[in-house]
């Protein structure tokens, strides 16, 4: 495991795994470097990987490796691909089962011929004059040096950039960041009755099942009837809490309903606390919810995925992405791709979730500054550690932007490898020429 790679991707997440995929693809000696003994991240724990398509004018905004996995997924049963969401905050809606894509993501991994070590974590970054030279990698088989030309930073929360000395910033001006989440998958729910009983301030989407019945395929419902219950009291630190349901099968769902406030996913105590905190209080949901709320009356909570952190460290680039910059639709000369998703702001306080639309054509750029941290030199950054303010995050943190930017960090680092060059110092237009070749859409 000793070695020297053209690149080396730290962290298999959602842009990490598509970062390795496009880096092998266009001729780099890859390595992916992941902690756990699955490919995803957040994106292969039960969310749906909005949004490929812009709000308002439907224009297609996200394509390349990105479609080439939704392809993969119907094929295999794992997706209803993109489903038009009439009347709703998003253009459509992308069901996604998340069992199925972690194998469709170690194909085509394999296919790409990049390298993976697995339940393996860095612990170690090596650098010499602004440069990093290689990192420690710990496994159960021991230590290992791994040297790398050009190194992608996509564990989520930015740690191979930080032991390296880039710049960063966290949460909003106080230091406050969107709360963190543990999703629950449950069976034998009753969608229908749910939404029959249960109201909601969101469109919802509805689709006709194998069986003949049309069940819903995504549904928030108000909790608010159940405000005054003890268990209600306990839970939810708002009124008229919200139970998001993503259901890629009719009886069967991811339940995002959980919430914890004032956690710092880079704070190991925090950590380790909302691990605990989070796992208990999901029991006590799925209780709650068998008792008290139409159609879950005979569920069965049959797992749970990973708890996932909103937000943590972001990367101080050589642009930054603003609010204004996604409200406004703003496109960018050195675009790499295009992100559509809403403002998703979950309250740092711990109030009800908030969306605002993007502005223009109902898509923004990613602009490939915003992928290069400042003071080190052959580093790019991929993923909710972007180059972005705390509001902007909000949006640009969605899945299928995160693997839009993992697709352009994985061949800008290949790129970089093959031309001997530092990722700043890469032609914008030769990286965007390669993007478009890929059916990737920079605008």
């Amino acid at each position: 495991m000793n070695g020297t790679y053209d690149v080396v991707v730290c962290g298999g997440g959602t842009a990490g795994a598509v970062a390795a995929i496009a880096s092998a693809r266009n001729g780099a000696k890859t390595l992916l470097i992941e902690k756990e003994q699955w490919l995803g991240g957040s994106g292969a724990v039960g969310f749906f990987p909005h949004s490929f398509f812009a709000n308002g004018s439907g224009r297609r905004a996200v394509a390349g490796i990105s479609e080439e996995i939704i392809e993969r997924l119907k094929e295999k049963g794992g997706s209803l691909g993109h489903l038009r969401f009439e009347g709703g905050h998003l253009y459509t809606h992308t069901p996604v089962d998340h069992e199925i894509k972690r194998v469709v993501l170690m194909e085509m991994i394999k296919e790409s011929g990049a390298e993976v070590l697995l339940d393996t974590i860095i612990n170690e970054v090596n650098v010499e004059n602004g440069k990093i030279t290689s990192v420690t990698a710990q496994n159960k088989a021991g230590s290992w040096t791994i040297a790398g030309k050009i190194f992608i930073d996509c564990t989520g929360d930015g740690d191979i950039g930080a032991r390296a000395g880039a710049p960063f910033e966290k949460g909003r001006k106080d230091g406050k960041m969107q709360p963190c989440s543990l999703n629950m998958r449950l069976t034998n729910v009753d969608m229908v009755r749910f939404a029959e009983n249960v109201p909601t301030d969101l469109a919802s989407l509805w689709t006709d099942r194998p069986s003949g019945r049309r069940t819903p395929v995504y549904y928030v419902g108000r909790l608010g009837q159940w405000d005054d219950t003890p268990e209600a009291k306990e839970l939810f630190t708002d009124k008229n809490h919200q139970l998001f349901c993503l259901c890629v099968r009719e009886n069967d769902i991811i339940a995002n309903i959980s919430r914890l406030v004032g956690m710092d996913a880079t704070n190991m105590d925090d950590v380790n606390k909302a691990a605990v905190e989070l796992r208990i209080q999901i029991f006590k949901l799925y209780q709650f919810l068998k008792k008290y709320v139409p159609g879950f009356e005979n569920c069965n909570l049959i797992g749970e995925t990973v708890v996932g952190f909103r937000e943590s460290r972001r990367f101080t680039g050589k642009y930054t992405i603003t609010k204004d910059d996604c409200l406004s639709g703003r496109k960018f000369e050195d675009n790499v791709g295009l992100a559509c998703y809403p403002l998703d702001m979950h309250d740092p306080e711990g109030g009800n979730v908030t969306f605002q639309q993007i502005g223009g054509d109902g898509s923004y750029g990613i602009p490939y500054r915003a992928l290069i941290p400042q003071k080190i030199e052959n580093l790019i950054v991929a993923g909710r550690i972007v180059s972005a303010t705390h509001e902007a995050l909000a949006s640009v943190r969605s899945i299928a932007a995160c693997e839009v930017m993992g697709q352009a960090a994985g061949t800008a680092a290949a790129l970089c490898a093959a031309q001997e060059k530092a990722p700043e110092d890469l032609d914008i237009h030769v990286l965007q020429d390669r993007l478009v070749s890929q059916n990737a859409i920079i605008m």
